[in-house]
C-alpha cells in the first residue's frame, strides 16, 4: 500500500496526467474531425447552390444563435443525467441533422438544421470544458485546457483537408461527417474513462461571471464577436477572393494549423504570467496578423496562408485564455454555471459575428472581415492591459495532478486508512 501510495504521488509530481480525459479527448477529435469539415462543406455547398452573402451568413448565425441557447438550459441536463450520456444524446442529434442538409437543400431548411446544430454542440462542449477543468488545478488549468485546444484544432485543421476527397455537391462528404460524429461516441462511451462524480452545481447568474472576472466575460463576448465572423465567414471571403476548392481548405486549414501550433504554448505561459498579458498579447498579435490578412488579399497564397496561420494561432486561443482566467478562483460547484456564463457570452458574440464581418465584406470588401476582426482584437488588447495585473491566487503546489473528486477522493481514503494503520500499530 504504502508503495503504491508513493507511485501515485511521484507520478503526480511530474506533470499533466491525461489518463482520464484520454476518452474524452479521442471523441473530440473525431466529434470536430466531422464538424470542422461541415462547416466549410455548408458554406461551398451553398455558394455553388447560388446562396446570397446575406443567407449564408445568417445561416451561420443560427448556428451560434443554437449554440447560445444551448449555453441557457443545458447546464441542468448534464447534471440531471451526467456528462457522458449528455455529450453521446447531442452527438446523436448533430449526426440527424447533418444528413438532412441533404435532404433539404434551402436557405430557410438549412437555418433550422444549422440553429439545431448549434444547440447540439453547446451541450457536447459544455460537457467537455466543465469535464475538463474538474480535472485541473489551478497551476496546469492553461495545459490542459490548451491540450484540449490543441486537440480541437488539429482535427479542424485535419477535417479541411477531407473537403478534397469528393465533390461539395455530392452526398459523399455528408455521409461521411455523419459517421465521423457517431463515431465520436464510441472512446467516451465504451472504453474507460473517468467523469467527474456528481457535485451540486450552483447557479450562478451572469452579472456574477462578470462580477468574479470581468476581463474574462469581455474577452470570450469580443473574441466570440472577431473569431466568430471568421468561423461564419472565413470560406466565403476565401471564395470571394478566387481561391477555388483546395485553396479553400488550404486557407481554412492554415487558421487551424496556426492554431494547433500555438495553443499549447500559450496555455503554458498563461500558467506562469498573468492571464492578463497572455490574453492582452494573443489579441493584439492577432489583430496584427488580421491585417496582414486583410492586404494579402492579392498577395501570393503563401503569404496569405502565413497571415491566417498568426491570426488563427494567437485569437482562437483567447477563449480557452479567459476561461482559465475565469475559473482559477472557483470552488467546483460553481464551474459549470460559470462555464455555461461563459459559454453564452460566447455564443451571443459568434451569433453576431457573421452578420457583421458579413456587413463589413459588402461595405469595405472581402478583407472588411479581417478588418474587423482586428479592431475588436485590438480593443480586447487595450482592456486587458488596462486591467493591470491581478493578484494571482496561491499556486497549488501539492500536486499537479487532476482535481477529480472521485480520484483525489480515492487516494485520501487509501492515505488515511495507511496513516490509521500506522497509528494503531504504535
Amino acid at each position: 500500500m504504502s508503495q503504491a501510495i508513493d507511485t501515485v504521488r511521484t507520478a503526480c509530481r511530474r506533470g499533466l496526467v491525461l489518463a482520464p480525459v484520454g476518452a474524452l479527448l479521442l471523441s473530440v477529435a473525431a466529434l470536430l474531425l466531422g464538424n470542422g469539415l461541415l462547416g466549410t462543406l455548408l458554406i461551398v455547398r451553398a455558394g455553388h447552390e447560388g446562396f446570397s452573402s446575406g443567407a449564408i451568413s445568417a445561416m451561420m448565425s443560427f448556428y451560434f444563435a443554437g449554440f447560445t441557447a444551448g449555453a441557457l438550459v443545458l447546464p441542468r441536463i448534464i447534471v440531471s443525467v451526467g456528462h457522458v450520456r449528455t455529450f453521446a444524446g447531442f452527438a446523436a442529434l448533430a449526426s440527424m441533422t447533418t444528413l438532412l442538409h441533404v435532404t433539404f437543400v434551402e436557405p430557410i431548411a438549412w437555418m433550422s438544421l444549422r440553429l439545431a446544430t448549434g444547440f447540439a454542440y453547446a451541450g457536447m462542449i459544455l460537457a467537455t470544458e466543465s469535464w475538463l477543468n474538474a480535472h485541473a488545478v489551478q497551476s496546469t488549468r492553461g495545459q490542459l485546457l490548451s491540450i484540449f485546444g490543441v486537440v480541437s484544432m488539429g482535427s479542424w485543421a485535419v477535417g479541411q483537408a477531407l473537403l478534397n476527397i469528393a465533390a461539395p455537391a455530392s452526398v459523399t462528404l455528408f455521409i461521411v461527417v455523419s459517421l465521423l460524429i457517431s463515431a465520436a461516441v464510441v472512446p467516451i462511451t465504451l472504453l474507460p474513462s473517468h467523469p467527474p462524480a456528481e457535485v451540486e452545481q450552483e447557479s450562478v447568474a451572469l452579472k456574477d461571471v462578470v462580477l468574479v472576472s470581468p476581463l474574462a466575460a469581455v474577452g470570450v463576448f469580443l473574441a466570440g464577436l472577431a473569431i466568430g465572423g471568421f468561423w461564419g465567414m472565413g470560406p466565403n471571403f476565401a471564395q470571394r477572393i478566387g481561391l477555388d476548392v483546395s485553396g479553400i481548405s488550404a486557407f481554412m486549414a492554415a487558421v487551424l494549423g496556426g492554431t494547433l501550433a500555438l495553443q499549447w504554448p500559450l496555455g503554458w505561459l498563461s500558467d506562469r504570467v498573468s492571464r492578463n498579458i497572455a490574453i492582452a498579447g494573443a489579441a493584439l498579435a492577432s489583430a496584427a496578423a488580421a491585417i496582414c490578412v486583410a492586404l494579402a488579399v492579392q498577395a501570393p497564397l503563401p503569404m496569405l496562408l502565413a497571415a491566417g496561420a498568426l491570426f488563427g494561432g494567437f485569437g482562437i486561443p483567447i477563449y480557452s485564455l479567459c476561461l482559465a482566467a475565469a475559473n482559477d478562483n472557483l470552488p467546483a460547484g460553481r464551474r459549470l454555471g460559470t462555464a455555461r456564463g461563459l459559454l453564452l457570452l460566447n455564443g451571443i458574440g459568434t451569433a453576431a459575428g457573421p452578420l457583421i464581418g458579413g456587413a463589413a465584406m459588402n461595405i469595405i470588401g472581402p478583407g472588411g472581415l479581417f478588418l474587423c476582426a482586428a479592431a475588436l482584437l485590438a480593443s480586447l488588447a487595450v482592456l486587458a492591459i488596462a486591467r493591470g495585473q491581478p493578484k494571482r491566487p496561491l499556486e497549488v503546489k501539492a500536486t499537479r495532478c487532476p482535481s477529480t473528486p472521485m480520484i483525489t477522493g480515492s487516494f485520501d481514503s487509501m492515505i488515511r486508512i495507511q496513516e490509521e494503520s500506522q497509528g494503531a500499530r504504535h
